[in-house]
């Protein structure tokens, strides 16, 4: 696909983001409620749903961390950047939220206890974004110039060359929105606990 056609499209799902998961989160449910889990030893399943609840800390620490310094507006369903930020996460990776939203999908993937899930949360995470990111990519490169060029030449996209982070002041007002990003979490945890129950004394 080209470059314009990526941008125009990567503008489609980023204004689309909230309603683009459900499709993909039916499909994981249906492949839980029909498929043997992985592993059915008590241990295992222990083991999966402690890394996987590990894992998912992980990614909403990471949100967290990102939220104080990028600010409410990441929720957003119109791109907006009053100030190029290159503060904390920022520092290290160009796009931490979405980073940490992996890891929160990897997660659970893992306390699935379903191998085929992780190649799903994987595919899904570059159809959804891989053109959200070149898209904002393309925004910000027209708004700040040579400052975000140089920007995208120092800062890797997801996986950090160090792990020094720039220090900032800190907003923890930004995080008000993010109560509803934990609330989400808790609810599949619970989902996924029952889910693993069913699925163990349910299935032949």
């Amino acid at each position: 696909m080209k470059q314009g056609r990526m941008v125009r499209f990567g503008d489609f799902v980023f204004r689309h983001r909230d309603r683009l998961p459900v499709p993909f989160i039916l499909i994981a449910v249906l492949v839980l409620v029909f498929t043997r889990p992985s592993f059915t030893s008590s241990q295992s399943r222990l083991f999966l749903l402690i890394a996987g609840g590990l894992v998912i800390l992980a990614g909403e620490s990471v949100r967290i961390w990102a939220v104080g310094y990028s600010g409410g507006t990441t929720r957003s369903l119109k791109l907006i950047a009053d100030r190029l930020v290159r503060e904390g996460p920022y520092s290290l990776v160009r796009n931490p939220l979405y980073l940490g939203n992996f890891l929160i999908a990897l997660g659970f993937s893992i306390m699935a206890n379903a191998v085929v899930v992780i190649p799903l949360v994987i595919v899904y995470f570059v159809i959804e974004y891989y053109p959200i990111v070149v898209r904002e990519e393309h925004f910000l490169l027209e708004k700040f110039g040579d400052d975000y060029r140089r920007y995208l030449n120092d800062v890797p996209r997801f996986f950090p060359k160090s792990l020094r982070a720039m220090k900032a002041a800190y907003n923890p007002s930004a995080l008000k929105g993010e109560r509803w990003t934990v609330l989400g979490i808790a609810g599949m945890l619970v989902f996924m606990i029952v889910i693993d129950i069913l699925r163990v004394r349910l299935l032949p």
